[in-house]
């Protein structure tokens, strides 16, 4: 059965956050990143807004306020503002206002006006607003990203910047202080909203979550792991053993000094450098990434099937062969070469410049300090339950923030950061109430967000079958029952911390 448009859309986004398709084409021997990199720190956004969207309502408003720079130091009295949007149309007297909680990039109306949540919000008589994440489009603190400057960049001044701007909203813009509130967001967004009604349950009535990583860790190697799955489940059984082959053969070769054919297979700028251990663990993340990269290309989630069937092709005998063979093929027009080193690897990172390309599209190093700082998420390859080798570990990541950021950011300091997350918001046990998780039973981030909880006016939910955020799509004839029934159990809870009667669990 063919999807929707936006179901294939919203669909394809799953591995979408975790890639980005390289663009362009190189005449000289352009030493670019390898395809996905530039998105890696992005992931835990789990899907963004479509580029280019323009706002589809005349009703839809843009706006400036006024926040601190440091909400926990009453000494500095500096401040910026931060974009928002707010929408009036659905709005009648003494209703709520309805909150879509901005994630890693610039202010967009998308999920405001195109969602499963913007129709909740017309029944409910909501006012909409979404907010802009500091560092990111228009609303910097600062003049920089410099190391230094960075260190606004925390999660708690965030959930203060989005209090106090709710606060605004309802004395300012609605003229009603007393408007319940309810908050939405996918993704990094959907974990800042549940944090905010775990901190402030005064302030926010409920929060809805889908695909919400509120579990930081180091080692994510569940994220290999579900791509994995997802391979076996849009391709077949077949292409995840070929992958899986494909890699530990190459995992061998190098392993054995073979290094000059697996250069020439893969076409790398420079021949991997074996007594260099990052340069190894770099080669085997980058075509990972390369290959997840042509997984989504166009936004077509059937490309997972398609380049299956390249790689399953009885043309080749192996599946190095196949792998080496497909990935030339699909990146010659976009690199002459693959360039491992390590310096072009962090090269992005490296850019203070709020103008920067990679800042600008990507928050790619807005991004990368909080991940480094707080929340980790780094993607290795440790488990034996995915096909991707064993070469990509700790190390990488690390030595990325050290060189991006300071050698301050020991694995001592990675650590503590990743271990104060989890015990200021309680990770997976986080004793709150008024809040709905929902994942897709196919996502990566669900091995991060909260799968099973029990609470009265609180559940989560993994719906089968269903892609990362799928769930916050508008109700259509295309849904499965399965994915119809987390839509509407959605409704029912917002329904009910808003005050009415309703049970939550009615059919």
């Amino acid at each position: 059965m063919k999807l929707s448009s936006a179901s294939v859309r919203l669909a394809a986004l799953l591995l979408l956050a975790v890639i980005v398709v390289a663009s362009g084409k190189s005449i000289d021997k352009i030493r670019r990143l390898p395809p996905g990199i530039e998105r890696m720190f992005t992931r835990k956004d789990g899907i963004r807004p479509p580029k280019g969207y323009v706002s589809q309502s005349p009703r839809t408003v843009e706006g400036r306020f006024t926040s601190r720079v440091n909400h926990f130091d009453p000494q500095n009295r500096d401040t910026f503002e931060l974009n928002y949007l707010h929408n009036d149309q659905y709005y009648r007297q003494g209703g709520p206002l309805f909150v879509v909680v901005g994630g890693h990039y610039p202010v967009n109306p998308y999920f405001m006006e195109n969602s499963h949540f913007r129709d909740v919000a017309a029944l409910e008589g909501a006012w909409l607003a979404t907010n802009e994440h500091r560092y990111f489009g228009e609303s910097y603190p600062t003049e920089d990203l410099s190391t230094e400057n960075l260190r606004f960049m925390r999660t708690e001044q965030v959930l203060f910047d989005l209090i106090e701007w709710i606060d605004f909203l309802k004395r300012e813009v609605m003229g009603d202080p007393n408007a319940r509130v309810i908050l939405h967001g996918v993704g990094y967004g959907g974990s800042l909203a549940t944090w905010a009604r775990q901190r402030f349950p005064n302030i926010i009535d409920g929060a809805w979550g889908s695909s919400a990583p509120v579990r930081a860790t180091t080692n994510f190697e569940e994220f290999a792991v579900e791509v994995g799955n997802i391979i076996r489940e849009r391709g077949s059984d077949q292409c995840y053993n070929r992958i899986f082959q494909a890699f530990h053969t190459a995992e061998n070769l190098i392993d054995a000094g073979r290094t000059e054919m697996i250069s020439e297979m893969f076409n790398t700028c420079d021949p991997v450098d074996t007594d260099n251990p990052l340069e190894v663990e770099l080669f085997f993340f980058a075509m990972m990434l390369s290959l997840e990269a042509a997984m989504v290309e166009d936004y077509d989630i059937e490309n997972i099937g398609r380049v299956c069937d390249a790689l399953t092709d009885a043309e080749f005998g192996t599946g190095l062969e196949a792998l080496s063979a497909f990935l030339l093929d699909r990146y010659t027009d976009t690199r002459e070469c693959f360039d491992l080193s390590f310096e072009n690897f962090i090269r992005y990172l490296t850019d203070v410049d709020i103008n920067a390309p990679a800042n600008v599209e990507f928050g790619l190093r807005q991004a990368a300090y909080q991940d480094c700082t707080e929340f980790g998420y780094f993607e290795m390859t440790t488990s034996p339950d995915q096909p991707f080798g064993t070469k990509v570990t700790y190390d990488l990541f690390l030595a990325e923030c050290q060189a991006a950021f300071g050698d301050w950011l020991s694995k001592d300091v990675v650590y503590e950061g990743v271990r104060l997350t989890n015990f200021h918001f309680g990770a997976t046990d986080p004793r709150i109430t008024n809040v709905l998780y929902t994942n897709g039973e196919l996502d990566p981030l669900r091995a991060v967000s909260i799968t099973e909880y029990t609470n009265l006016l609180a559940n989560a939910r993994v719906t089968p079958g269903a892609f990362i955020a799928q769930d916050i799509l508008s109700i259509s004839g295309m849904d499965s029952e399965e994915l119809l029934e987390t839509k509407h159990m959605a409704e029912q809870y917002i329904t009910t911390w808003l005050g009415s009667p309703i049970s939550p669990f009615r059919k």
